[in-house]
């Protein structure tokens, strides 16, 4: 029973009670109403006054039956009514969540709080992105919430839920839950509803990561894979396996890689990388590029001519990677 309809439910039989209570003591001692409501409140409420009229053995009888039924539903009344008034806070605070997400803009969304969603979360945050969580697990939901985490406690399975997480604005959204057919449908559903937003996928099987690029994931990641191969490159060769950590952690050394977009307006648009010279301007190392048909060209060639709208992948501290960004911006 709706939380609602018990407290509607407490109060009646609260009513009830009293009117047959009242009623009973008119008829069986013949008081006026007044003092037959009185000692129906003061039985119920148990305050412990004295009878306000001499009481009949019938009368006691009415009198228990009053207090056992009485002190049993005004306690489950105000049972009901504690948890509605606690219902009512969480309310309150999902709906102040929900307005901070309406706000949010160019944000990422993350479908799934298990052990790889916070993950993502908390690096995310860590880069100073916006982030809002998807989540329909109360466990996980009531976790997140603790932890102040924007969340949309639902099936992100569903396009209303993606809606309300702001995917019309959001730049990119990270699908992690633990069933790939529920990545799959996210994948679609995030693609149908914003043609050009960027989808990253998990792929608990590697089966799956053609099908989830049929649907529209631009990455997909299988974390086993990547853990096995993470695992059997610190066995074998710990120098590239240091080197790799540098790289892809980025922190202890303060190396970071980012993607970027070479804008129409840049000076070094129909440059090729020799002349755009964008090791020597900024520090920054150029990984990959796009091509025209928008392949990632790695390692690519000195020659390669860049092209508007194009994404380049470099590395480098904080400050040379802004200062790529300002190049590839104009």
């Amino acid at each position: 029973m709706r939380l609602t309809n018990k407290l509607w439910a407490g109060a009646v039989g609260l009513a009830v009670l009293s009117a047959l209570g009242t009623l009973g003591y008119v008829w069986i001692e013949r008081v006026s109403v007044l003092d037959a409501l009185y000692m129906v409140a003061i039985t119920i409420t148990t305050v412990g006054f004295s009878e306000v009229f001499e009481l009949s053995p019938a009368s006691r009888i009415l009198t228990i039956a009053i207090m056992v039924l009485g002190v049993g539903l005004a306690l489950y009344t105000a049972s009901a009514a504690i948890e509605r008034l606690l219902d009512l806070g969480v309310e309150r605070q999902r709906a102040r969540t929900q307005k901070l997400i309406s706000e949010f803009s160019d944000h990422v969304i993350v479908c799934g709080f298990g052990r790889v969603g916070r993950g993502v979360y908390r690096n995310l945050v860590d880069r100073g992105e916006q982030v809002v969580v998807i989540e329909d697990d109360p466990a996980s939901a009531a976790e997140a919430e603790t932890a102040g985490v924007p969340i949309v406690m639902e099936d992100a399975t569903f396009n209303d839920t993606l809606v309300a997480a702001g995917i019309g604005r959001a730049k990119a959204l990270v699908a992690c839950v633990a069933d790939d057919s529920d990545n799959l449908v996210i994948i679609l559903s995030a693609r149908s509803i914003h043609p050009t937003i960027h989808l990253v996928s998990r792929a608990s099987e590697q089966e799956s990561e053609s099908k989830l690029r049929l649907a529209g994931a631009d990455r997909v990641v299988a974390p086993q894979v990547v853990g096995s191969e993470r695992l059997a490159a610190m066995t074998v060769e710990k120098n590239l396996a240091e080197v790799f950590d540098v790289i892809v952690g980025g922190r202890a050394v303060e190396f970071s890689v980012e993607e970027l977009r070479v804008d129409e307006s840049s000076p070094v648009v129909g440059s090729s990388i020799r002349e755009a010279a964008i090791r020597e301007r900024s520090g920054a190392l150029i990984l990959a590029v796009e091509d025209q048909s928008r392949n990632m060209l790695h390692a690519p060639s000195p020659e390669h001519v860049l092209l508007p709208d194009s994404a380049v992948i470099v590395v480098g501290t904080a400050v040379q990677v802004s200062a790529a960004a300002e190049l590839f911006s104009g």
